[in-house]
Parts: C-alpha cells; structure tokens; sequence
C-alpha cells in the first residue's frame, strides 16, 4: 500500500480518502493545517501516486476501495478511536464502508465520526463525465484535472474505470446506516456536485451537521482549506474530547 502521514504521530488519527482524479496530495494542505492535533493516514487507491496499477477495470470501484481502506485501518488504525474523512470520491467509498460495517461485513471498528467533503450519495446522479467513447473520455478526464488544478492526478484509465464504474451506483440506502457523527462540508457553488447533494446526505444522516462554505466550488480542500480546517477542528472538538486518547502503537509491536 501506498500511505502518506503528515501531522502528530501520537495525534488524533485520521483515515482520509482522495477524489476520483486526485491523489493523497489533495489532503496535505489540509493535513498540514491540522497537524498540531491529528495523525492524518492517507492511502492512494490503485492507478494513484505509487500505488501501483488496478489489478483489472472491475477492481476499479467503490467496493474494492472499500476493502483497501479496510485494511488500512486495521494496519495503521488497529484497536485505536480514529475519525474517517473522504473529499469527493472518497466520500462514496466511505458510504460503501458504512455499509458494510453496519451488517458486520467489515472486520474492523467503525469510526468515531464521519467526515464528508463535496461529495454524493448518489453518483448516478452527477455528469463528472459525459464521454462513453473512451478517447474522448480521456479527454474529459484531462480537461478536469487541469480544472480542478491537480498538481498530481490519477492515472487518466485507472479514471476512467473508476468512473463506469460508479457512475450507476447509488449509496442513498446507505445514509440510514452512519449512527456516528457526521460533518459534511460543501462548496456553495460545487460545479461537480450540486449543493443538493450534500443537504440530501444532511436529510438522510441522523447526526449530521451541514457546513456549506459561500462561493466555494469543487476543490474545497486546496482552495478553502482555512475554512474547512475551523469546520472540521470545531466538530471534532465537540465528538472525540470525551473519547480517551488514542494509544499510539510501538514500532515494534
């Protein structure tokens, strides 16, 4: 596996999942910010930084994501309280794990709390991509990345698999299942993934808060990261102060 840690080592940790075109690199500002108080672990998913290629298109999706996040925890989490934080893409593979952590299908703990950041429940419900011919689809990808001012994005195909991939999937079934805390915060003006969604998810988890950030569009944590570090700082102030501190694990061990 491929994990980046940037902040405390005996600090707060973090599992925090990238986007669909970005990397581990779209948290370090944030990471950074906050690493005062918390431990951020961030995996790169398959066909990311050096993660190595997918092993087939079919292991591109929120499931298989899901599994890999699973063993991230259980390897650098273990018995610990830890918060789990996904921007875009990364939101859909936390609502798969949620599932599945829920009917006891996850072998590891659930989180003390959920942090969600512009994302959807409902994939088959946004257009990141309008291209079914795979040039052309190609193409779409690398107009976004430069969009969304990647400075280290995916593999343009490994995208490309992820996208057929989710792009039918709905996770609204799963909102029910988070009985953590829940933040959600959401660009005002998210081009990728209307505000809708995130009151959606507001509406559909029992303890959530909505931050919705003015002006702001997709790419929140490189271009609003004050804002949402006070959002996230504040919240979890509010939820793990009354957890005991987490024992860090020995090098050892």
């Amino acid at each position: 596996m491929d994990i980046r840690r940037v902040g405390k080592h005996d600090g707060f940790p973090v599992v925090a999942l990238h986007g669909i075109q970005g990397t581990s690199d779209s948290w370090v500002p944030l990471a950074t910010a906050l690493g005062d108080t918390f431990h951020f672990i961030l995996p790169n998913m398959p066909g990311r930084g050096n993660a190595g290629d997918p092993v087939s298109p079919q292991a591109c999706n929120a499931g298989d994501f899901a599994c890999l996040t699973s063993q991230v925890i259980e390897q650098e989490v273990r018995d610990r309280p830890y918060v789990l934080a996904g921007w875009s893409m990364g939101v859909s593979v936390i609502l798969e794990l949620m599932g599945r952590l829920a009917h006891g299908t996850a072998r590891h703990h659930p989180p003390a709390a959920v942090v969600l950041l512009s994302g959807t429940a409902q994939p088959n419900e946004v257009s990141w991509f309008s291209s079914s011919d795979d040039a052309t689809l190609l193409d779409e990808i690398r107009q976004r990345e430069r969009r969304l001012g990647l400075r280290h994005a995916a593999d343009p195909r490994a995208v490309a698999w992820t996208w057929r991939a989710l792009k039918s999937v709905s996770h609204l079934p799963n909102l029910a299942q988070i009985d953590v805390p829940a933040l959600i915060v959401h660009g005002s003006d998210d081009e990728d993934c209307p505000v809708g969604h995130a009151h959606r998810m507001h509406e559909g988890i029992r303890q959530a808060r909505l931050h919705v950030i003015p002006a702001a569009g997709h790419s929140i944590l490189t271009h609003n990261t004050e804002d949402v570090g006070i959002a996230f700082r504040d919240f979890l102030a509010q939820h793990i102060a009354a957890l005991p501190p987490p024992v860090v694990p020995q090098e050892n061990s």
